[in-house]
């Protein structure tokens, strides 16, 4: 009988703390908090002093888990086959296999608005009906982002950033 009754207590326990969690915790500590300004800023100088031939190598690429918050503007478009290419590149580079059926899937690109300037994320596939059905036009999110970055031999730089998951800000 005391067994069934600590049972019962450790199982209330544990319940209670898992959901007084934040859901998005995880998601918090994974995908590192930047200012998209910065992070184009840094990549477009560098792109430039690659092309300039002060540092060597002529293709690069990066992949990282960003976290941005935005606006959204209520605007969507097909995505450009050249971004999914890159995007391709990228993840073929890093080895996450578990990426290349996603960006396989991915159609559409949503536009932002972030501290005065627009950009166009593209979203994965499985995430488009649950956004449309929770975020409307000019709410602000926090989007949860795998960033692709490529710079190609002929200076194509490609900065894209895939939306993982979001929430209403």
């Amino acid at each position: 009988m005391m067994r069934k009754v600590l049972s019962i207590i450790l199982l209330l326990f544990i319940s209670i703390h898992c959901f007084s969690q934040d859901g998005y915790e995880s998601w918090d500590k994974r995908y590192v908090k930047v200012n998209i300004s910065d992070v184009i800023r840094f990549e477009t100088e560098y792109a430039d002093s690659v092309n300039r031939g002060l540092i060597e190598g002529k293709y690069y690429s990066r992949f990282s888990l960003f976290r941005i918050k935005a606006e959204f503007t209520g605007e969507k478009r097909d995505i450009a086959d050249s971004i999914k290419s890159s995007m391709k590149n990228v993840n073929k580079l890093f080895g996450e296999n578990e990426f290349l059926p996603v960006i396989t899937a991915v159609k559409k690109e949503y536009r932002f608005m972030i501290d005065g300037t627009e950009y166009w994320f593209p979203i994965q596939h499985v995430l488009e009906e649950p956004f449309q059905n929770e975020i409307m036009k000019h709410d602000n999110v926090i989007l949860y982002c795998v960033f692709f970055n490529e710079h190609r031999w002929n200076k194509a730089l490609y900065n894209t950033f895939l939306i993982s998951e979001f929430r209403k800000d």
